[in-house]
């Protein structure tokens, strides 16, 4: 019979959501920018999206999308598209 020794499951604090899937006045700590698209990462790594930066919602358009984000004391306007590429440990 197979033994469970040595396999570690991941704790719920190690839980990971896009950017997207955060709320209005929710808060996420970044772990890292997925996807594939090099130009976008550049873009984001530019703008100040680096594992550990705090990212706070701020308030989303009329019909969901593009949202308002607060990064390291500015704001920052993402589409959905683009904050799901960004996943974070919601606090």
């Amino acid at each position: 019979m197979p033994s469970d020794e040595g396999v570690q499951l991941p704790a719920a604090a190690e839980y990971v959501a896009t950017l997207a899937d955060l709320g209005p006045g929710q808060r996420g700590t970044v772990q890292r920018i997925g996807g594939e698209d090099v130009e976008l990462r550049r873009r984001l790594l530019a703008l100040g999206v680096v594992r550990g930066a705090e990212i706070v919602v701020d308030r989303a358009a009329p019909l969901g999308d593009p949202r308002a984000y607060t990064l390291l004391g500015y704001r920052l306007t993402l589409r959905n598209d683009d904050a799901r590429v960004i996943l974070v440990q919601p606090d």
